[in-house]
């Protein structure tokens, strides 16, 4: 949606004859980062270590060791209330939610100047809009809206200032209210994407015939008493997709799109529970998933998925101090005799935007590399696709965070520690899949377990309600997880990887 669509919408709204009662209602956030994450590649003897291409641990292809990015990003949510029963909710972002726009754009226009200042405009996209409408039996709710469950840990919502991923989907769905519980059936339209039932092929742009009908079906049950601070609720939600989509999610290669069994009949059933009591919180989620997928082991036909995963939040909370600990596991997929891998598949990974630590489980150290965040006009092939330095997932890990925060009037002080330890990893002579870039190969090794320790601190100072300031240095110290090479001779050297963030944002 254009800038000049919404004004024009917005314009008709406010002089409109019959709209004067209409009230806009705005907030938001904008934030900026600068990151330094330096040794990222774990290997100060080999820059750019490949590994031939049997999809070790390492990245492929060459490049530093160290980078620097930085980003601004702006989020705006005006909603219109049109009368006591009617809402209007939207959400704007100005840049991209990942990349932010901060030195972004390929110049097309005065490319023989070295000090050219050439800037396209920034990019004003919709990102949400959706309607309420409050009755007698509930809300309803119609439109691309937001959608959180639990913890976060399979659907988060992501609205906080430095979350950059999001659960959105095309929906209808009805919030019925019975005092303190709550029941909301739901139906969705998650069409095209580059997922798991993805439909679009991101080297050549296309999109199958039919590919868009991927379809959600939901119903939750909620209890809220905000008396006895106990949240707990119950999550069915089901996704139906046919085969006519390309696996992009999980390729045969690197630079290989292919169609064939990729649709999915797949279901979850969630369970949490939030409770607190003066200084003490506790909370659980438990994700359950069955059903089918597309064809990841690439048997012919669709592959039967299964996979639980735990995770568990606790606190203990002082005047000015705060205890955490985080703990959970999350499946991955075990080894297979090559040739026979069978149809079951039960890798899983927990939403993005939910977070452990400053490294291991947040920057994506595989794709530092040659890939560039912003799209190359007439050049779209593998290495000019759109990445995330922060598209990494808690996956096929048991892990475990400690962290410590102080907090005075105006400054905070906060302290992280987490160790992980991989469910799954590569036995000799058998097939593996790698969780990083989410393919199979034939191991001839044996790998470790150990993912490593990572420490972080950070402070921050709030200048005052609206605008706060940060710093953070984190250290991760990998294990012999990372040194998996695939060679039944020798393993690769894991150096510590080291990452500075400064960081700014303002709420209002």
């Amino acid at each position: 949606m254009s800038l000049n669509f919404l004004s024009v919408f917005f314009i008709a709204l406010f002089f409109n004859h019959q709209a004067f009662a209409l009230s806009l209602d705005w907030s938001g956030y904008f934030r900026a980062d600068h990151n330094f994450v330096h040794n990222y590649q774990m290997d100060k003897s080999s820059p750019g270590y490949s590994n031939s291409g049997n999809t070790g641990e390492y990245i492929q292809g060459q490049g530093k060791k160290s980078t620097t990015f930085s980003s601004m990003f702006l989020k705006l949510n005006p909603k219109v209330l049109i009368n006591d029963n009617v809402i209007v909710h939207s959400e704007w972002n100005v840049g991209d939610p990942i990349a932010g726009f901060f030195g972004r754009g390929i110049p097309r226009e005065d490319r023989n100047n070295a000090f050219s200042t050439r800037k396209d405009s920034m990019e004003l996209s919709v990102a949400r809009l959706w309607l309420d409408v409050h009755t007698d039996f509930g809300t309803f709710q119609v439109g691309r809206a937001p959608f959180h469950w639990g913890l976060g840990v399979i659907f988060n919502s992501g609205d906080r200032p430095f979350d950059r991923f999001q659960s959105t989907s095309d929906t209808i769905r009805l919030v019925s209210k019975f005092g303190y519980l709550s029941l909301t059936p739901i139906y969705a339209k998650n069409s095209v994407g580059r997922n798991l039932a993805g439909a679009r092929n991101p080297i050549t742009d296309t999109i199958l015939q039919g590919s868009d009908d991927v379809t959600d079906y939901g119903l939750a049950l909620r209890y809220d008493n905000p008396e006895e601070d106990l949240d707990a609720g119950f999550l069915f939600y089901k996704r139906n997709a046919s085969d006519a989509q390309n696996a992009y999610y999980y390729p045969n290669t690197a630079t290989t799109y292919t169609g064939g069994a990729n649709g999915m009949n797949l279901k979850l059933m969630n369970f949490f529970a939030k409770k607190s009591w003066k200084k003490f919180e506790l909370g659980v989620e438990v994700p359950l998933f069955s059903g089918d997928i597309g064809d990841i082991n690439q048997v012919g036909q669709r592959n039967e998925f299964k996979a639980t995963a735990v995770a568990v939040e606790s606190a203990v909370k002082f005047e000015t101090w705060k205890h955490s600990l985080k703990f959970g596991t999350v499946p991955g997929q075990n080894a297979a005799t090559t040739g026979s891998r069978g149809k079951s598949f039960g890798a899983l990974q927990l939403h993005r935007a939910y977070k452990l630590g400053m490294i291991l489980f947040n920057y994506n150290l595989g794709n530092f590399g040659p890939a560039n965040p912003d799209t190359v006009p007439g050049n779209a092939n593998a290495l000019n696709t759109t990445v995330s330095p922060y598209d990494s997932a808690i996956t096929n890990a048991k892990y475990l965070m400690f962290s410590s925060e102080k907090t005075w009037e105006q400054w905070g002080l906060h302290f992280g520690l987490v160790w992980a330890k991989a469910n799954q990893t590569a036995e000799t002579g058998k097939d593996m899949f790698n969780h990083r870039t989410r393919q199979w190969f034939t191991s001839v090794a044996k790998q470790d377990s150990n993912m490593g320790i990572e420490v972080d601190l950070g402070t921050r100072y709030n200048w005052d309600d609206n605008i706060s300031f940060g710093a953070d240095i984190g250290m991760l110290m990998p294990g012999n997880y990372f040194k998996y090479i695939n060679s039944a001779t020798s393993e690769g050297p894991a150096n510590n990887v080291t990452a500075f963030s400064l960081s700014a944002s303002t709420v209002f």
